[in-house]
């Protein structure tokens, strides 16, 4: 359950370099980590072990800024329990983002509970998030821009929210994917 089976278009939402059987797997500078997380509407969990050491955090959250929380949390804990530190996991827009050919992103991705629909406006990719899972009063959309830091890698940020990336993915047979907080949408139109 915890060799790699897997890789992730997006290492960058937790960090792992891929999944086991259920567990994600992280290298945080040459230590081997397990995990997994869950987040649900208004709740975040986190569970990182450290096998060679014995040691296992647990973080449940239910609101403010759980990923900040959790990163200071565990870079924090690991150090003084396993003796080893998590990697620094800044992702940001570079500084001079690559040109990419954006327009095979453009359309429509849909998920359970979610549609992202990805437009380009002045040469730059816009994505809306609108989450349509049956409440009596969804939150408003969310409208991201987003910026390319590689050929299929992009980042984005809603007013008062941290950098997350945003990846598309083309599969063997064509289908293209876009990845967003670890979950992934296909496009529909």
């Amino acid at each position: 359950m915890q060799r790699l089976t897997a890789e992730t278009p997006d290492k960058w939402t937790s960090g792992n370099e891929g999944w086991g059987l259920g567990w994600m797997i992280y290298d945080w500078n040459g230590v081997s980590v397990i995990g997994h997380d869950g987040a649900t509407i208004g709740q975040n969990g986190y569970l990182r072990a450290v096998p060679g050491s014995g040691v296992a955090v647990a973080l449940l959250t239910n609101g403010g800024s759980t990923d900040l929380l959790q990163s200071i949390l565990f870079r924090e804990l690991f150090e003084e329990l396993a003796g080893t530190r998590t990697p620094d996991a800044a992702f940001e827009p570079p500084t001079k983002p690559p040109i990419v050919d954006i327009m095979p992103f453009i359309g429509t991705y849909k998920r359970e509970g979610v549609v992202m629909t990805v437009t380009e406006r002045n040469g730059t990719l816009r994505l809306v998030y609108e989450i349509f899972d049956g409440r009596q009063a969804p939150p408003p959309p969310l409208e991201i821009e987003l910026i390319p830091v590689a050929e299929e890698v992009f980042v984005g940020a809603c007013s008062g929210q941290d950098w997350i990336p945003v990846i598309f993915s083309t599969l063997s047979d064509g289908s293209v994917y876009c990845y967003m907080g670890m979950r992934a949408a296909p496009k529909i139109v």
